[in-house]
């Protein structure tokens, strides 16, 4: 039994459908009622799809974002740093492996924090999240900071796709410009600071900058509603998962594109040096303009997606950054490479905030959104954790087979999520 959740907030957003929220409230059945009928566990309540309380949970999405994903499409200039100050006698693939082993974590932590979202302990998560991405960002990049991210993200995004239904798409993708904007910010702060005073103070800086603008999803984000009893205490493994076949085809196949889908999100650095003979200086801000070509992606698809459906809009995209990272290949100057930079802002953004509308398509029982949320970012995670150190190896043989690499294996994500597609519209 669910009852609505009754933290104070000082909302007084009403539900357009007051009695299906309110029979969360379920009244304890008689025993004569309790031996005659078996009651069923009731469905969540109607998505407000509105309304100051709806909207605050996207502002506190919004800066979720910003501080996980947002750093994470940032890491080029800690790869950038590193490979050239700090661990200069360790190949690129070796370095790589701090910013996969971070993103691994940030994903593979939602087979936790999903469960524990569907438990009712949204702010509780969000409040370990924050603390463990403060630090590892002070002290220590990787383990620390990915579990820290993932504690953040799981959970609100979760939030967000249960307050809207038919504006879903365009919500999520408001959110989701946080981590363009992070993507923005960040770069150029690291850059600017690591000159003025140090990289040691400046990740401290950027970690303060983390647990100050965490305090605002800790203010506003709330979930609609929170269990009550041990009855339907979530499993940290929704094992209803493995009969959906539709569910987990999607889930197998997006493994596929997410292989090479972060490669050139972790050296585009790198290339703009080695390549073009760009300044340090000059490519740390290659992430930054990588970022804001990704805060359109993420508006536009966002209305595609609430117009042709997020399992069709979402492989689109993929497609076109299979194609822009091919097109990498034939680029031998500075405008080329900002052209297509830009371009794979734009696709990577749309990739990056459709997933969660995507799957709350192929749900049907809202109240397990954060653990199938989860459960699906888990098998992704592994392809974030083993491409861009597969990218680093490759690149032994020159940047044109690291974005062929990229290129291939995004598109052939696309073809098979494409399928997916077709195989949940044959189900419905």
């Amino acid at each position: 039994m669910l009852t609505e959740a009754k933290e104070s907030t000082g909302d007084t957003t009403e539900f357009p459908d007051s009695e299906a929220h309110m029979a969360f409230s379920q009244e304890k059945p008689s025993s004569h009622a309790s031996q005659q009928t078996c009651i069923s566990p009731p469905s969540p309540p109607t998505a407000p799809d509105g309304g100051s309380r709806a909207w605050l949970q996207v502002l506190g999405g919004f800066i979720i974002y910003f501080n996980t994903w947002g750093l994470m499409i940032s890491f080029g200039v800690f790869q950038s740093y590193y490979q050239n100050h700090v661990l200069t006698d360790y190949s690129p693939s070796a370095v790589s492996w701090i910013g996969t082993i971070q993103a691994f974590f940030l994903i593979e932590i939602g087979v936790i924090a999903g469960p524990l979202y569907d438990r009712g302990l949204l702010r509780h998560i969000l409040a370990t999240g924050a603390i463990l991405l403060t630090l590892g960002v002070m002290f220590t990049i990787g383990v620390c900071t990915g579990i820290g991210m993932g504690c953040m993200f799981f959970p609100g995004i979760t939030c967000i796709s249960t307050y809207f239904s038919k504006k879903r798409g365009i919500a999520s993708g408001i959110a989701a410009t946080g981590s363009g904007v992070g993507a923005i910010v960040y770069p150029i702060v690291l850059r600017e600071l690591i000159a003025r005073i140090s990289f040691p103070w400046a990740v401290r800086t950027v970690g303060f900058m983390v647990l100050a603008t965490s305090l605002v999803p800790l203010a506003v984000m709330r979930p609609l509603w929170l269990p009550s009893g041990g009855a339907n205490r979530h499993r940290l493994f929704d094992r209803t998962v493995l009969p959906d076949r539709v569910y987990m085809f999607w889930s197998l196949t997006n493994v596929v594109g997410w292989l090479g889908l972060q490669v050139p999100l972790f050296y585009v650095n790198v290339y703009g040096e080695k390549e073009l003979g760009m300044s340090q200086h000059d490519a740390f801000y290659l992430s930054a303009i990588l970022g804001a070509g990704s805060l359109p992606g993420r508006i536009i698809m966002a209305l595609v997606s609430d117009w042709v459906g997020p399992l069709w809009a979402y492989p689109v995209c993929m497609a076109f950054a299979g194609i822009v990272a091919l097109a990498w290949i034939g680029v031998n100057s500075l405008g080329g490479l900002l052209v297509v930079v830009v371009l794979y802002g734009f696709a990577y953004g749309g990739i990056s905030s459709l997933p969660p509308t995507a799957i709350a398509a192929l749900t049907t029982d809202m109240a397990t959104l954060g653990t199938r949320i989860g459960t699906s970012f888990s098998f992704a995670g592994i392809a974030m954790l083993i491409g861009p150190p597969i990218g680093g190896v490759i690149r032994n043989s020159g940047f044109k087979a690291v974005f062929a690499f990229s290129g291939a294996t995004v598109l052939a994500g696309s073809f098979l999520l494409f399928g997916a597609a077709f195989l949940h519209r044959r189900s419905l």
